[in-house]
């Protein structure tokens, strides 16, 4: 068991950010940059907006004086600038998700100088919020996050992040595996008397709460799920175990021999940041679930 410090994990992040970085982490209440460029809007004209793109790329106004060197020292000094206001709002983001009491470990210094690298061009508010909370669970326990899990995270985009909250919104665990879990249905194995009609099963369409096959396969490409379609071993009548969704349990008793339940099983990376979304879970997949798999699993 890791040694308990009295350091609170707010502590921890003010030591690493004075260390690595040379600065003290500004609250979160200091903070006022936003997911947009405040100086663009939707109602702001094509061409304006064209106009003000272009002045963060460091490209000359018309008429302007800058050299080609100049402009190149601009747009390097912009960027810089703007990496730099994206790691500082993270960290004071994470300031916010610090425990109070954190593992006498110090974080890997090397994990966080990658961490850092990864986050400068991070600009999109609840991409920020994930990666905040990424670096406070590693402060308070060390080694909890891979190298991996960063990396996958940095090549997600803002429209996979959201299909990862929606199946998180579905997904559960177990106490015999820590694993996340999507179920979506079960299959009978055939008795002698349906050997001629093969075997029952029972399937729930996931789009219809708001996971649909594509989103699926996209997280299945990026490292999230596994690329199959996993069975559970045949339970048996009697058989007890177990579902947590969020902060609601499930206990289940098998009724019947020979049912094989059918489910999305999240990869390592996506085990690591399922607890990160806190998605609530969708009540309306639940019930539903509960109504599919009512025949060969007793609830409680």
């Amino acid at each position: 068991m890791s040694k308990i410090t009295s350091a609170s994990g707010q502590q921890r992040l003010i030591k690493l950010a004075r260390y690595h970085l040379g600065a003290p982490v500004v609250s979160k209440a200091a903070e006022t940059s936003s997911d947009a460029d405040p100086d663009i809007s939707d109602n702001t004209p094509g061409s304006a907006k064209h106009q003000q793109l272009a002045a963060r790329s460091g490209a000359p106004d018309p008429g302007g004086e800058l050299s080609l060197g100049q402009r190149v020292n601009r747009r390097l000094q912009m960027q810089r600038e703007r990496q730099q206001q994206n790691l500082e709002k993270i960290m004071a983001l994470a300031l916010e998700y610090c425990p109070e009491r954190v593992s006498a470990q110090e974080v890997d210094p090397d994990w966080f100088s990658q961490y850092c690298e990864l986050v400068l061009d991070i600009s999109n508010n609840s991409m920020q919020q994930l990666w905040a909370k990424i670096l406070a669970g590693e402060i308070a326990t060390p080694g909890r996050f891979s190298l991996k899990t960063l990396q996958t995270l940095k090549q997600m985009s803002h429209k996979e992040a959201q299909s990862l909250q929606l199946a998180a919104s579905l997904s559960c665990r177990s106490r015999q595996e820590q694993s996340g879990r999507i179920y979506f249905g079960y299959i009978r194995k055939p008795s002698l008397w349906q050997l001629l009609t093969g075997r029952s099963m029972a399937l729930l369409n996931l789009s219809q709460f708001g996971l649909n096959y594509p989103q699926i396969l996209n997280l299945v490409d990026i490292g999230i799920l596994h690329n199959v379609e996993i069975e559970s071993g045949e339970l048996q009548p009697g058989q007890q175990f177990s579902w947590q969704f969020q902060s609601q349990t499930l206990e289940c008793t098998a009724l019947q021999r020979g049912v094989v339940l059918q489910y999305y099983k999240y990869t390592a990376v996506g085990t690591e940041l399922l607890p990160l979304l806190n998605s609530p879970t969708h009540n309306g997949y639940l019930t539903a679930l509960q109504q599919q798999l009512g025949s060969v699993l007793a609830f409680k």
